[in-house]
């Protein structure tokens, strides 16, 4: 009996080992950029399970009485920001600084706000009016119909006289792109150049009392791995056989590269932009990515994540295909103080909006 409880606890010290060496890979994917080396890329995706598994050894170890714990607890103590940005624990008091000017900001990615019947589009305008932003960034803005654009602006020019509307994809009967609308002044428009078929980025330099801000909106590359991909892929509906999910996997690994890949480059023109800007900076948008990612440390740099220094537990923006995963974000620069995020599971999208309040200091 002994003797197996020592291979059992030997199995599981190995299994323990695998698991923090899984952690430090994902802990690499923040600096190692994926046309480099994409295979840590998969590792920061998956950083909620693999963090819960070290969570698990280090309770596994203590009720056993056994040190081992510590192979576990030691890096994640060491790598605590990264917990902090993946299951929030906020742990600074800005509320302690005094600030002049608050300011509202709304992110949200509304996939043109397909999903949505034309007689329930007016669900999505109360919500942004009861929301009641300063500022509303838009991703995959678009509409379908010239009448629904029409529709749509009309809507929004009610509350934001100001905008800045950039159409990466734009024919006669559909627009693709991302829209910036402002209750104050907007003295300077600027697309992003970087290398995109569906993609874009702006900023928008907007005017607040005595402080001029600038905005960065972001849509960065998608993964374009849908349902569509799977179905095309089964040859009938009763379950999938082992070539199928092969099939499957083969593609999913090679669009989530080839989306890493082309993000990391994208993040790289985007971080750029936002180190010559002379302006107080708030990055927003869909960055198709995750906190433990490349993309979001590059551009997030030394700026203040908004969600993780005033909200609790774990978040996620996006929600299809069994994924549940925070790829929208609020990035401030230290200029502001944080005092509250909120994501409100408004099912006008795939995604969720985004809901943001900070002050000048």
């Amino acid at each position: 009996m002994n003797i197996f409880k020592k291979i059992l606890s030997h199995i599981f010290l190995i299994i323990n080992i695998l698991v923090a060496c899984a952690y430090l890979f994902a802990l690499l994917s923040n600096v190692v950029p994926p046309y480099k080396m994409v295979v840590f890329s998969y590792f920061g995706l998956a950083f909620p399970f693999i963090l819960a598994a070290n969570l698990f050894f280090v309770i596994f170890w203590v009720f056993r009485k056994n040190w081992f714990f510590l192979i576990s607890v030691i890096i994640i103590i060491f790598s605590f920001s990264h917990v902090n940005n993946c299951f929030s624990v906020p742990y600074k008091s800005f509320g302690k600084h005094k600030t002049e000017t608050e300011i509202k900001l709304l992110t949200y990615n509304i996939s043109a706000l397909g999903i949505l019947q034309r007689s329930d589009k007016h669900k999505f305008f109360d919500f942004i009016a009861e929301t009641d932003a300063d500022i509303v960034c838009f991703q995959e803005f678009g509409y379908y119909y010239s009448k629904d654009r029409d529709n749509f602006l009309a809507e929004m020019k009610k509350i934001y006289p100001y905008k800045h509307i950039w159409y990466k994809n734009q024919s006669k009967y559909q627009s693709w792109g991302v829209a910036t609308f402002s209750k104050f002044p907007i003295i300077y428009k600027q697309k992003i150049n970087f290398e995109s078929k569906y993609n874009v980025s702006v900023f928008s330099d907007i005017v607040v009392n005595q402080d001029t801000v600038r905005v960065f909106n972001n849509h960065l590359e998608s993964n374009k791995f849908s349902t569509k991909d799977i179905k095309k892929r089964q040859n009938d509906g009763n379950g999938f056989s082992s070539s199928e999910i092969a099939n499957i996997s083969s593609v999913l690994s090679r669009k989530l590269a080839d989306a890493y890949k082309i993000r990391a480059v994208q993040a790289r023109i985007v971080a750029q932009e936002i180190k010559k800007s002379p302006y107080k900076n708030i990055v927003v948008g869909d960055f198709n990515d995750v906190a433990e990612s490349y993309t979001y440390s590059k551009i997030r740099g030394g700026l203040i994540d908004l969600c993780s220094s005033t909200s609790w537990g774990y978040r996620y923006t996006f929600y299809t295909n069994g994924m549940y995963v925070g790829i929208d974000h609020i990035l401030l620069d230290k200029s502001f103080v944080p005092l509250s995020s909120k994501i409100p599971h408004k099912k006008f999208s795939d995604h969720y909006p985004v809901i943001g309040k900070f002050g000048i200091k």
